[in-house]
This record gives C-alpha cells, structure tokens and sequence, in this order.
C-alpha cells in the first residue's frame, strides 16, 4: 500500500513536469526533464590541461524528439555555451541556448520547431575546473602537479557537459581527450587511438565507445600520473592499472596485490565475468563528501583509502582498501551493469554494494568479518534508523535534495542489515540464485526495487511473501523493538514470548509499523548453543526452543548479531544475561553490549544497567566483545549520567574506566606486541586514547605526548594503525610546545595521510587558549592564501564538534565566524557543521542551535534535513537525562 502510494506520487511529480513542457515548452523544467526528448548516443571530445581554470569541450548528442516542440531542455550547469548547430532531418539550423541559471539549458529553435523523430545537437562551450568542491570535473595540486578527475555522481555530469543527467537514461558514450602532451588520460573504456591534438605540443585522446551508461558513471582522469601495470585477472583476463600521483606509484602495492583476488571473487558469486572492458583504479589527492566512486572501468579513491608507503601499510589500512574496493567492484554488476531507474533506488545499489563488499571480504579474510567489525555497520544502521523522522530505504524522490539526502547511513548501512537478515531467511543459496538472474536478466539495463524483489521471491518459492515481508523494511521506517519474556513450564517445551512494536525513544510520539521479521535466537543447550528462528509479527509471538526440554541458562535475542532490530529482556532474562555474558559467543556478546548501548542512549534502558552490560563486556575473553565494550562507554553521553543514587552512574562509570578500562589499557600498552592479533591491535586503537582520556592515568597521556614528539621528529615511535591515537591524546592535554610543534608539522607537510591525522588532532586540544588559536588558524590567511584550505577546514570543524569536551565552545565560535568560514567552505558544505551537534543535550544549547541555523542551514542543498536530525537526536538526548 505504502509503496504503490509512493509510486503514484513520483507518477504524478514527473507527468506533471510533462504537461508542464507541453503547455508552455519555453518554460525551463523545475526538477525531472520529462519524456519530450530521449538522448541514444553521445560524443564528447573536451580539451583539458590540469595546470588552467577552465577546459573546452564539444558534445554531440543523438537524440530521439517524441513530441513536436520549439524547445528541447537539458541537464546544464556552470557552463558558457559559445554555439549550438541541430541537425534534423535535411534541415540544419544554429539553435539558441537557454540557460535558466540552475540546472537546465534549453535549445530552442526561434522561428522553427523540433519535429518528432531524430535530431542531432553539436554544442560548443566552456566550464571551470572546480577548484575546491570535488563534483564535475575538478582539479588538485599534489607534490607540486596538476591533476584532473571527475566526480559525477549523483547529478554533477552537468558541470562538464550539456546532457540528459538522470540515471535511467543509459546509452553509449564515445569520449575524446585534448591534454599537454606531458599527461596521462584514462577514461571507462580502453584508448583506441592516439593522435596529435590541434593544439602543439597536446595529444588527443580516443576511447572506445562504451556500453550503455547513465552519465554519471562516465568519468575521467588527466595528469602525470605513475601507471601501474596490474596485469589481468579473472575469467576474461581483465587488464587492470593503478594510477597514482606522481613519484607515488608504488604505495599503491596493496591495491595491486588484492584487488585481483577480490574480483574473482566477486565473479563467482554472480557467476558472471567481470562485465566491461578495463578495471583502472585512480587515486583522488583528497574528497568531499565521498571516499570512493564505481565509474564503470575506472574507479576513484580518496588517496588516503589506496595509497601507503610500506610502513603505512597496517592491517587496518589493508582491510579499509579490501572493504572499499569489493563495495565498488561490487558495482559493476548491481548498479553498473543494471542501474536504477531513478534516484529513490539509490538505497538498491548502495545496499546491495555495502552487504556484497561485506560478504566478498569474509571470504577474502574471514577473520576481518568477525568480532567487533562484523557489527560496526549494524549498529550505525540501528543508530540512525531510531529517529523519529528516519526515511525508508525506498523513498521518493521529488527535488534535488532528496537526492542527496539518499546517500546516507539507512542507505548503506540499514540497507545492508536488511538484505543480510533476508538472505538467511530466504537461505543464502536461493537469495544467490534470486540476485544472478536479476541481473542476467536486466544486464545493460536499468531496473527497480520490485524487480529485485521479485526476482528474489521467485527463486527462493516465497513469491508475495516474500515481496511483503522485504517491501515492509525497505518502505517503512524503524526498528522493530522485540520485548521478550522466557517461559518455562512444566511439560510444556521452553518457548520465548516475543511482543514486537516500533522502537520509540524517549520523548518522541512516532507511529506504529507493521513488520513481518526474521528473528533467530542463540540459546544455552546440551552439546552447545542451538538457534531458534521464527517470522516475528507485531504484538505477541511465541517461539519453541528447539532441541532443550529444560530452562536455558541464557538467551541471546539476536544470533550472530544480524538482524535489524533490538531485543530487550524482561527483568529474569536480563539478569540471566549480564551473568552469562562473558561466555555467549562472541557475536551474540557483540550485540547485547552493542544494544545496551543504544537503548540506554535512547532512554529504554537504565544507565545503571547499560553500565553492568558494559563492565561485563570488557570480562569477555573476546577482544571484540572488549572493544564493543569500550565503543559503548565512548558514546556514554556526560548528560546522562547522574550523582544520585548508590552507586550514581557518574561514580559508577568513573569506577569502571578506571579499574577497568584502565587496566586493559595498561596491559596492552602504546605499541604492539609480537604475537597480537589483528582484533588485538584494532582494540588498541580505540582502547588506549580512551583510558588515556577517562581513566585518570596520567601515565598514559605523557607516554602518548613523548611518542608523538619522537613520530614529528622521524615518524618514528608508533605503529601505523596507532599514530592517529597518539597524535590524538597528546593533542587533547598538549601544552603550548606539544601544540605549536604539532600545528607547525601540519602547516609544513605535503603527505596528505600526515596532514589529515595532524589537523584532526588539533581540532581536538583542550586548552582554551589553544583552542581559540586552531579555530582562529582555520580562517586565517597569509599574503592573501589560506593556511588550511577549505577541504581540510570542514573536516577539522567535524571533528572539533564531535568531541564532548570542546563542543560547546567550538559551536560558540562557529555562530561568531560562521561568515568566514562558511565563504571558504567547498559549496553546499556549510549546512554540514550540523552534522556533529545532535550531541548537544541541554535545552540552552538546543535553543541557541535552533536559532542560528534553522534559517541558515535549509539556504544549502539538503540543508532542511540536515538540520532536521540533529535536533531530533538533541531531543531525545534531553528526554533521556536523569531525573534528580
């Protein structure tokens, strides 16, 4: 029902913007391009030298007219159009271009008309190089060289060229390059032929011409690049590169080495080649807003994601680049081959990206699939989905914020949980089978959530079913709450009674969902844990305990920590559990610490409780159980924690960092030890800073000061995976000369990696004076340059804000310089300052957010939404605090 109303009105959006073109044709369209035209083929050829601020570019376009109009709109943006030729029939005419000033530029024919059939349009014109934004086509300077890349998802293909810019319109591309001869250039497809270029001393580009693509996975990449042959892999011997900066070639040797393996990893599951030409990998100086983009055959990373030097190299980078690098490939079937119809399936292709990286890297590296990191997207999925306002995976989209609003958390990280919990329901053989003939099926294609749907229905003989219970998720919002009782009766076999209704957090009225859930349940049994699964519906169920005749020791609500949704014990059932706790497996430990957590910070569960979870979780012999444990007691928000009581929270809390925490800190220490684990050296990272921060041991924060020190003079004194944790602490209790030599390295250093954990670990220091002098250095200029660019600046002010200790003053000193900064800012990111203040958790402080930004923030692109969700969280953050 839901979803058939969502469809009539993204119906009713787009005929209204095609009446709209059919009544007045001259009248620019106020969002979707409509039906009047339909693009069937492109050659671009577009002039670029990374060293100027603009490029040239001509772009001919076949395009099928439906409709007789004296107006043909486009997609256009930021461009000057010098001429535009149409060619119709026998007829040739010079059309006028129209641009509207936002997005669109109409060709318009004055005294004639477009007449139905074909018509071809060669336009001439001109754009920038987006100098700090990375969308369209942008440039950045690295080691002293100019490079270009694109970046044009979802909709900045506009930027370089006049186009049809909407997903579902997918045809062949044919790209040209002009560039200084001096440069590389790499395209989707392989070069077919290089020539010299009108211009001397440039060469001129040739590709092949592509199978059928949206135009915002076309893509570029033009600069003296290092290209690292990478051989072939696969089952069609598919030629892979690597393009680094210049001089940087070889850090890119991890890439090198597993990329080849999680590609045929990937093919087996889809049981389907790799489905294009070419896999280039490029590396991008520094991103906005994005860490890495699936253009078909050339694929763009953040260079922190792909690039380290041998001593960088540490089994957190490795497993970051596996991780990004399986999403993305993952692409070029589920979002490449087949492509969404339009925007309100982004959740389609992330999703499916995000669950298939997961599941291509448990079986590259099982060990980095287990423990903590198992979890860690199931958690943010949980965490953003309680709001009350959270969108459904599958929402319309009816502007150009909803767009953006698209690539969120629920997309990637509920969507994933979804499709998790449904290929065990469906059994991972069928739920296979389903996801191979969808996209054989539609290959070259594009394609919808009920095409997915049903093609997974089919192949697991669900049908409907199937459709119903999956449609429930992916178009509602929410998390199922499961309040669960055990019963245990004389003759009767051990049953959960399990009464499902919507989570809602404390001071929100939100309305009720109806889910159909698959819900499996870990319990103690003889000859080891069993698991139960049933389909949980809204209100009371009852489960039977397979395979026991007696009461279990312990239940856990959620097996292997998969589903999305919580579990929350009656009283017995609770204290069962926090006795039990440190021998569950480890999975299901991960998931009631990690539970805890969110229920106590949406005011469901006691803090006095949330505590014990927390306490018990650091006595479980499982380091990812620990660094659940530790992961809890970061987020612990100060507001919540009260001085009455025996013990009060605050005194309780302060006991376990302590004795606790504090000790596992100093057993494990600053650096490695030769026989750590992977899970051990992860624990460290959030582990150490953590204790050095709560426990009281000023041991640790001195040790952490003379190791950063030792690291500006040599990079030496930590290990790779601990430099942002020791840079951290020493940043956070610095005083003047720990900070004047951190800020002086960050200012000097040309390696981004170092620059971003320096500028980070600035944005943190404590000390006011301090303090005000990052702030202040982060609109500074000097002889008219600014000290920290824009990039830099927006990342710096997240990080200042999400730190309790410095929030609220850095909030105060953004509403002073808000001017300033905002004016340095890459365009549309200033409404991105909110990110971070849904912390804020007083009533004054709420009040001083809603009146500096509700009016500021919607003047940005998704600025309303953005917003929004802060204030939602600082709601529920108030309503949870302690009575006194």
């Amino acid at each position: 029902m839901l979803k058939s109303l969502a469809g009539g009105l993204l119906a009713l959006a787009v005929s209204t913007v095609a009446f709209a073109q059919a009544d007045d044709p001259r009248k620019p369209p106020t969002f979707r391009l409509g039906d009047a035209a339909t693009p069937l083929d492109y050659e671009a050829t577009l002039a670029i030298d990374p060293k100027a601020e603009r490029f040239e570019g001509v772009i001919r376009i076949r395009m099928r007219i439906n409709r007789e109009s004296p107006v043909v709109w486009m997609h256009a943006r930021s461009l000057e159009v010098m001429s535009v030729e149409i060619r119709q029939g026998s007829r040739t005419f010079a059309a006028q271009a129209t641009l509207d000033g936002k997005d669109f530029i109409g060709l318009d024919a004055k005294d004639g008309k477009f007449t139905v059939g074909e018509a071809f349009a060669t336009i001439r014109y001109t754009g920038a190089l987006e100098p700090l934004q990375t969308r369209g086509l942008f440039r950045q300077k690295e080691g002293g060289e100019w490079y270009v890349v694109s970046q044009f998802e979802a909709d900045s293909a506009r930027y370089a060229y006049p186009c049809f810019d909407e997903p579902g319109w997918k045809t062949p591309w044919q790209i040209t390059i002009d560039a200084p001869a001096t440069n590389f250039v790499a395209s989707n497809t392989p070069e077919v032929r290089l020539t010299d270029a009108p211009r001397a001393g440039w060469k001129r580009h040739a590709f092949a011409i592509t199978k059928p693509l949206p135009s915002y996975l076309i893509a570029m990449a033009i600069g003296p690049f290092d290209v690292v042959d990478g051989g072939t892999a696969g089952r069609n011997k598919t030629p892979l590169r690597y393009l680094a900066p210049k001089g940087r070639g070889a850090e890119t040797r991890w890439a090198k080495e597993s990329t080849p393996r999680i590609l045929e990893i990937l093919e087996d599951y889809f049981d389907m080649p790799y489905p294009f030409e070419k896999l280039d990998t490029v590396s991008i100086p520094q991103t906005v807003n994005f860490g890495a983009m699936e253009n078909v055959g050339l694929i763009t990373y953040a260079s922190t994601l792909l690039l380290a030097k041998p001593e960088e190299e540490s089994p957190a980078f490795k497993r970051r680049y596996a991780a990004v690098g399986a999403h993305e490939i993952a692409h070029m079937w589920f979002g490449n081959l087949v492509t969404l119809a339009w925007w309100d399936d982004t959740w389609l292709n992330e999703s499916f990206a995000t669950w298939m990286g997961q599941k291509a890297i448990g079986t590259y590296k099982p060990e980095w699939q287990s423990g903590w990191q198992r979890s860690v997207s199931r958690s943010r999925a949980l965490f953003a989905d309680r709001l009350p306002s959270a969108r459904p995976l599958h929402k319309p989209v009816l502007e150009r914020g909803d767009i953006n609003a698209a690539f969120d958390r629920i997309t990637y990280d509920k969507g994933a949980a979804v499709l998790s919990m449904f290929e065990a329901w469906l059994t991972p053989e069928r739920f296979r089978e389903g996801v191979r003939t969808y996209v054989k099926e539609r290959a070259y294609g594009s394609a919808t959530s009920r095409d997915f749907f049903k093609a997974l229905g089919d192949a697991a003989g669900k049908g409907d079913e199937a459709l119903a219970a999956l449609g429930a998720f992916v178009n509602q919002p929410g998390i199922p709450l499961m309040d669960v009782t055990l019963r245990c009766e004389s003759g009767v076999k051990p049953a959960l009674e399990v009464k499902q209704s919507r989570l809602r957090p404390a001071g929100t009225n939100v309305p009720e969902m109806q889910w159909t859930t698959p819900a499996c349940f870990t319990y103690d049994a003889p000859g080891g844990p069993k698991v139960t699964c049933a389909e949980i519906a809204n209100g009371a169920n009852r489960v039977p305990l397979s395979g026991v005749a007696q009461c279990p020791h312990w239940v856990a609500g959620n097996a292997r920590g998969a589903g999305h949704y919580i579990v929350r014990f009656d009283e017995a059932l609770t204290r069962q559990a926090l006795l039990s706790l440190p021998t569950l497996p480890e999975a299901e430990a991960v998931a009631l610490v990690s539970d805890a957590a969110l229920l106590s910070r949406t005011g469901l569960l006691p803090m006095n409780k949330a505590l014990v979870f927390f306490s018990r979780g650091l006595d479980h012999p499982a380091v990812g159980v620990q660094q659940a444990a530790i992961e809890a007691l970061k987020v612990v928000h100060p507001e919540h924690l009260g001085t009455v009581g025996y013990p009060a929270t605050a005194t309780a809390k302060a006991t376990i960092d302590r004795e606790f925490a504090g000790a596992l800190a100093r057993k494990y220490g600053w650096t490695e030890k030769p026989n750590d684990t992977d899970a051990m050296r992860e624990l460290r990272v959030v582990l150490l800073p953590y204790a050095a921060d709560f426990s009281g041991d000023k041991a640790l924060r001195t040790e952490a000061r003379d190791r950063a020190r030792q690291w500006l003079r040599n990079r030496g004194g930590a290990d790779a995976m601990m430099v942002t944790p020791i840079l951290d602490t020493a940043a956070r209790f610095a005083d003047t000369a720990t900070y004047e030599a951190l800020e002086a390295e960050a200012l000097a250093t040309t390696n981004q990696r170092d620059r971003r954990q320096l500028l980070s670990a600035l944005a943190k220091v404590r000390d006011d004076k301090l303090m005000k002098r990052f702030l202040a250095l982060s609109i500074e200029k000097r002889d008219g340059q600014d000290r920290i660019g824009g990039r830099d600046v927006l990342l710096s002010m997240d990080d200042a804000l999400e730190e309790d200790a410095v929030r609220r003053p850095v909030f105060a000193w953004v509403r002073e310089n808000f001017d300033a900064l905002a004016a340095k800012l890459p365009p549309e990111t200033p409404a991105q300052l909110t990110r971070e203040l849904g912390r804020l958790c007083t009533p004054e402080d709420r009040k001083d957010y809603v009146a500096f930004f509700s009016e500021r923030a919607p003047r940005y692109v998704g600025g309303k939404r953005r917003y929004e969700l802060p204030l939602e969280a600082m709601d529920i953050c108030i309503a949870a605090r302690p009575r006194s």
